[in-house]
């Protein structure tokens, strides 16, 4: 995503740490499956690239405090998670199940650091900007900031634990063992991925659609299904793409990102929300709760009124998505 940045507003790594000391974030590579490979072997594959994304950016956030480093973190962990659902359930045993839940509760727990970033590179300053420098929105930046170095402390402190370390390397041998889990029944193992392939990304647009009947009702709950929906569906689209023409895998990513974002977009609405009710708590000091309380109304009134217009656009895209020819068939 852009970062646009506001004056008051702090980098979360530190300004003072030298240029060669810091960690560049490192974005996810195209993955290597190929037509003749088995889908055992693209299942591998895709496990090796998903976790050489995660392992490039444990650095940028331990060491660098990189923005762009924790995301990209994140979205390692996601892909990963979506790598064990999308080669089928035979590559889907009891080990396999027990590593993708585990997978998904470290980006969970890295979650609220990267919330926080978005909200204060992103959510934070337009409505600011407008208004004016209110005195009000430095004391709700000042609990800002303090939200957002506990949140990075705790984020650093999972991603730098010997746990973490164990579910990489346990992703790694689970990778590079032959044969996978010995419970997985063998059937649809060694049928080539390209085989496989179309009937795995039906299932995740079949999803997707089922989570999309109700978007017109613009509720946030329904909204966000479809937006992670949409994101299994891209990911797993991004691991089979060297199966397919690039022109028409590309044309049909552009359209899906476009309404990721929109969406994306449209569910920040709650995310402010949810993070103003974080940020102003019991324990505030009744001296400045009246500035905490107006910069809060400012800033959620901005977001609520700018949501209605993306909603709209989000359904107008999502119908245009919905009746798009997927470029697997």
């Amino acid at each position: 995503m852009d970062e646009p940045r506001h004056a008051t507003i702090r980098s979360t790594g530190p300004a003072s740490m030298p240029a060669e000391l810091r960690a560049l974030a490192v974005g996810a590579h195209p993955l290597e499956i190929r037509k003749g490979m088995r889908v055992e072997e693209a299942f591998r594959v895709t496990l090796l690239e998903c976790l050489a994304h995660v392992q490039a950016n444990i650095a940028a956030v331990v060491r660098g405090h990189e923005i762009e480093g924790l995301h990209q973190l994140r979205v390692g962990l996601r892909r990963l998670g979506v790598a064990f659902s999308a080669f089928g359930e035979e590559v889907r045993g009891p080990l396999q199940r027990e590593l993708q839940e585990r997978t998904k509760a470290f980006a969970a727990a890295i979650a609220p650091a990267r919330d926080l970033d978005v909200f204060a590179e992103e959510l934070f300053p337009p409505p600011v900007q407008a208004v004016g420098d209110d005195a009000a929105f430095a004391v709700l930046n000042g609990r800002l900031d303090q939200a957002r170095r506990e949140a990075w402390e705790r984020a650093v402190e999972r991603v730098s634990s010997a746990e973490f370390a164990v579910l990489l390397d346990d992703i790694a041998a689970a990778a590079q063992s032959r044969g996978l889990d010995p419970v997985i029944a063998d059937q649809g193992l060694h049928a080539p991925v390209k085989w496989a392939a179309p009937r795995r990304l039906d299932e995740f647009l079949i999803k997707a659609r089922k989570r999309g009947r109700h978007l017109k009702a613009l509720e946030q709950r329904n909204c966000h299904r479809l937006r992670i929906a949409l994101k299994k569906l891209r990911y797993a689209c991004e691991f089979y793409a060297p199966l397919y023409k690039r022109k028409k895998v590309k044309k049909y990513l552009k359209s899906l990102k476009e309404l990721q974002e929109l969406l994306g977009a449209f569910n920040d609405s709650g995310q402010v929300r949810a993070t103003l009710s974080l940020l102003i708590n019991d324990e505030a000091a009744p001296s400045t709760r009246t500035d905490l309380f107006f910069a809060a109304g400012i800033i959620n009134g901005w977001h609520t009124a700018c949501a209605l217009s993306i909603g709209r656009k989000a359904i107008r895209r999502w119908d245009e998505f919905r009746h798009t020819e997927p470029f697997w068939r």
